[in-house]
């Protein structure tokens, strides 16, 4: 074998390695992302700790059109902003206070 062909099998087995090492980190990263999207899933999606015997819920001002789940003002999201608890037997609304 002449040092021509050894140079070309060797830059071969260079290129097939980048090539694996490149497939490797896009599936870790991949990985990670879907992770990543299951985790924040999972914490947005908490219960309540409160039992609630009348129904209610809660609008937040950084929660356009959505209608929380909840009765106390416990129940709003840690991050929001002006939060109302509604009841729906009496009709009345609380302003919740800002949470910590």
């Amino acid at each position: 074998m002449d040092i021509q062909t050894a140079r070309q099998i060797k830059l071969k087995d260079k290129m097939a390695s980048m090539k694996l090492l490149s497939l490797t980190c896009i599936l870790l990263l991949s990985g990670l992302v879907v992770f990543g999207e299951i985790g924040g899933v999972a914490a947005a999606a908490e219960p309540c700790p409160v039992v609630c015997i009348q129904g209610g819920y809660i609008t937040c001002d950084n929660y356009p059109y959505q209608k929380l789940d909840g009765c106390d003002c416990e129940c709003a999201p840690k991050d929001g902003i002006n939060c109302v608890l509604h009841h729906l037997v009496t009709g009345d609304t609380f302003k919740c206070p800002a949470q910590a």
